[in-house]
Order: C-alpha cells, then sequence, then structure tokens
C-alpha cells in the first residue's frame, strides 16, 4: 500500500512498526512521509532546528521499531557526528562526538531520527522560545507556546510529523510540553532510563525518555528503553513483566488522591481545576477510593534549593560549552536571562549546594510518606492553560529563585517529583470549554512503580479517549491525502 502523510499520521509508533512487519509499508514510505510533514509543517510550528533529508535514503533496519520515524531533542541523545547546539548562539554548529545508551537503544530498536527538535536555551525554561531558534508554538494555538524545555518534540507530536520524539525532564520539561500539546509525556524513575556515559544530571533531577500520542507506545518504549548500565548512580532494574504486557490489567479499588491546589500557593484556572475534578469524578466511578487531599511541602525553601541547583549546573554546561566552540560566556552567546543565571551558578558556594540537598532530603522524606497510604496521586499538569508566546523575558536579569518562581504558577505541579524521583506522566484528558486548547493531568506513582501509572493511564485512555482529537496544525489540516 502506498502511504500518504496523512494516512501516516492516523498510526502510532506501535501501528506503522506493525505495517512494515507485514511488509506493507516500506521504511523508506514512513520516512518520506515524516520528512515531507515536517516540511509542510515546521514553518508553522517551528519545531524543528534541523530536518535530517539525507535519511530519506536510510536502509531498512531490524527491531521491535523497524523504520519508525523520530526526533532527537537539541539537548542530550544526538547521533554522534551531527550538530547539537543547546538551543544556544553560544554552541552554534557544535557537533555531538559521544554516543549514549538511551540514544544506542533507540536505534537498536529500529526507529530512524529525521531531525532535531527545538529547546529552550540550556533547557533551563519551561518554554521554548530562543534568540538561536526563535518561538516554537503549540499545533493548537500558534499564539500559544509549546512549552519546554522539549517543546520542539511535543509540538512536532501533537502535529503528527511523528508518533513519538525523544525529550528530556529535569523539571517538567517532557510534562510541560505534553500538556500544552496535548499528547502523552512520562518522567520516568530516577535510574530507570541510564544516563550512561554520564552520571546524574541536575542532581539526580533529569530523566531522559520520549513523548507519544498513546499510552501502549509509552509502554512500549519502557521495555525497550529501560536499563542500566555498569557505574550508573542509581541503577534499577525492572524484573516483573513487561510493561506493555501489563497495560489491559486495569486496576481496581486504589487509593487515589487529587490535588485541587498548586504547591506553590498560587491560584488555578478554573478550567483547570475543572478538568481535575473530572477527572477524580471518573476514577471514583471506575471503582477506585478517591480523596482530595495532597502533599504538603515547604514551596519557598525548595524553589530556592531548586533554583539554585540549577543554576550551579546550567554555569557549569556553559563553560563546557564555551571550551568547545571556543566562543565567550557573554551577551553576544547566550540570553541576558540564561547568563544571568550562569553567573550566579558559578559564584554559588559549596554550604548553599550542601544546603540544597538538605532540602532535597527533606522533601523526599515528606512525599514518602505521603505515598505510604496513596497509590496514585492525581493533579493538574499545569496551573494554568498554556502560556502565550510572549511571556518568557529573555531580556531580563532576575536572578535564579525570582526566574523560577515567576513561572510557579503554571509548573509547581511538576518540579517536587523530579527531586523525588517518582514516575509522573502528563495525559492529555482534557480540553478547555471550547474545545480550543489541550489540558493535561498528571498520574504520579511510588518511586518505580511505572508499570501502575501505565495501568491507570490506559485506563483512563480507554474511558476518556484522546486519539480523536485533531490540533489546527496538523498534517491532515495542512496536507491532503495525495501529500501536497
Amino acid at each position: 500500500m502506498a502511504l500518504s502523510p496523512v494516512e501516516y499520521a492516523r498510526y502510532d509508533a506501535i501501528g506503522l512498526a506493525d505495517l512494515v512487519a507485514r511488509k506493507e509499508v516500506a521504511p523508506a514510505e514512513l520516512l518520506e512521509c515524516a520528512i515531507d510533514a515536517a516540511e509542510a509543517l515546521n514553518p508553522e510550528l517551528n519545531a524543528l532546528a534541523e530536518i535530517y533529508v539525507d535519511r530519506r535514503d536510510s536502509q531498512a533496519s531490524s527491531g521491535r521499531l523497524a523504520g519508525v520515524p523520530t526526533l532527537l531533542k537539541d539537548i542530550g541523545h544526538i547521533e554522534p557526528g551531527r550538530v547539537i547546539e543547546y538551543g544556544s548562539r553560544l554552541a552554534r554548529g557544535n557537533r555531538a562526538g559521544v554516543s549514549t545508551r538511551f540514544l544506542e537503544s533507540i536505534l537498536s530498536s529500529g526507529m530512524v531520527p529525521v531531525g532535531r527538535t527545538t529547546s529552550s536555551e540550556l533547557a533551563i525554561a519551561g518554554i521554548t522560545e530562543t534568540a538561536a531558534f526563535g518561538p516554537t508554538c503549540s499545533p493548537w494555538d500558534s499564539a500559544r507556546s509549546s512549552g519546554g524545555s522539549s517543546g520542539g518534540a511535543g509540538s512536532a507530536v501533537g502535529a503528527g510529523i511523528v508518533p513519538i520524539a525523544q525529550g528530556s525532564d529535569g523539571g517538567g520539561s517532557i510534562r510541560i510540553p505534553a500538556s500544552c500539546c496535548g499528547v502523552v509525556g512520562l518522567k520516568p524513575t530516577r535510574g530507570r532510563i541510564s544516563p550512561a556515559p554520564y552520571g546524574h544530571a541536575l542532581a539526580g533531577f533529569a530523566a531522559s525518555f520520549v513523548l507519544t500520542r498513546t499510552v501502549r507506545d509509552t509502554a512500549l518504549a519502557l521495555d525497550l528503553y529501560a536499563g542500566s548500565a555498569p557505574g550508573d548512580p542509581t541503577p534499577l532494574t525492572h524484573s516483573g513483566p513487561r510493561f506493555l504486557e501489563q497495560l489491559e490489567d486495569t486496576p481496581r479499588g486504589l487509593r487515589i488522591a487529587v490535588a485541587l491546589e498548586s504547591f506553590s500557593g498560587h491560584d488555578l484556572d478554573p478550567q483547570v481545576v475543572r478538568a481535575a475534578r473530572q477527572t477524580a469524578e471518573l476514577l471514583t466511578q471506575m471503582g477506585h477510593e478517591v480523596e482530595i487531599r495532597q502533599p504538603r511541602v515547604a514551596w519557598e525553601p525548595f524553589l530556592r534549593a531548586m533554583s539554585l541547583m540549577w543554576a550551579a549546573d546550567t554555569g557549569r554546561l556553559a563553560d563546557l560549552l564555551s571550551a568547545r566552540t571556543g566562543r565567550p560566556v557573554d551577551e553576544t552567546t547566550l540570553e541576558r536571562q540564561t547568563l544571568a543565571i550562569c553567573r550566579e551558578g558559578k559564584a554559588l558556594g559549596a554550604d548553599d549546594l550542601l544546603q540544597a540537598d538538605e532540602t532535597f532530603n527533606e522533601v523526599n522524606r515528606a512525599m514518602a510518606a505521603f505515598f505510604g497510604d496513596c497509590d496514585v496521586l492525581v493533579t493538574p499538569t499545569l496551573g494554568q492553560l498554556p502560556p502565550p508566546i510572549g511571556r518568557y523575558r529573555p531580556d531580563e536579569e532576575l536572578d535564579a529563585v525570582s526566574f523560577f518562581g515567576s513561572w510557579a504558577d503554571v509548573e509547581s505541579f511538576l518540579p517536587l517529583f523530579n527531586c523525588t524521583g517518582q514516575p509522573a506522566i502528563s495525559l492529555p484528558l482534557a480540553m478547555t470549554e471550547d474545545g480550543k486548547l489541550p489540558i493535561g493531568i498528571q498520574l504520579v506513582g511510588s518511586y518505580g512503580d511505572e508499570a501502575l501509572v501505565l495501568r491507570v493511564a490506559r485506563a483512563l485512555e480507554v474511558a476518556a479517549p484522546w486519539n480523536g482529537r485533531t490540533p489546527p496544525i496538523h498534517i491532515s489540516e495542512r496536507m491532503d491525502e495525495n501529500g501536497s
């Protein structure tokens, strides 16, 4: 069968791989569809920093997802020899020199990277608007951000360019774009995805994984990419049944807590609250014991600790990139806000970072106690609707606490679980009342229990399916069945 880009976008990764396995479609056709879609939609979305047009000549591959097109984030797991620029002028033209275990797993599964997605500069902001590449928008509204820092990945998956794209999450950077773009985004348990050959990034806050359109693609990706390598700081081995195999084992009688207040104390958008309440009602109808309650954390000490840790890590990354490119770390290479955070990070002392670690320990202990009598925590993914492009002001020079604090009204449900290392997934369960914008709902599980999180996610996907929704900026809206 000849596959048009419009038909191609109707399938998730498993569906496309099955077509290839049955020899109904050749891998080259899938790559052609993805590249055609990227070239057609990227002028509107600005989701891709680069399209790998040379992939049109790629040979057939093997693996469970053989021939399925994917995208790699401009920070992290780029193939050696290809350009990786960290969303910044500082790294313009820089080329990746080292492969990673995660990248090797992606390639071993048979997926074919067809491009590099946009990110916020040095992955700091939860929004993707950079001096290097400009703003990336949500496929649902070109005036709204795709979120960040994996904003290009979320936008591309939501628009149908690829069914699955790599991202990373150090404070919500997979889950934010998942919510803004109406897709599925899992932050796995710390250590589930090996960071090899590197150690933990961001004091263990950061995790690499993927954004998808279906829970089953997320589960299969976890089966394919999970695993530890010798020397990993927190190796985590899954010894039970495969995650995909467990999806149809619908859980019953769980103790589910639902949070309706932001962790930072900011007011939530009423439509976000409505979506969370509707999810609570749905879970009650499904036979679970649902209670409106949530963990209580000292937000201001946590915000300070997280901000200083981020500043220290960002300052170090900027220096590493400067050494590789020969460019200075100054106003000519970094946005003023990024530069201010880098300079603050380099000025921090050991006492600042040791105190931050103590605060993280207090958060971890408090959250573990909360989950002692809670199987799953449900929250809105974001406290507000997808933010408008332009809310981020890169020419400001806020200190790190003020900068990250200025986004707490949007993001406060997210970074606590980077701190604790627990699995957390954003699902596109709701829409605004006018049906024009997606609203993500987050499910959080106990440390290491992605299996339960995914089973609940799948049950919700069946009960309140989202696969029939198509954003205005989508292959099916911009291309016809003939691919033109």
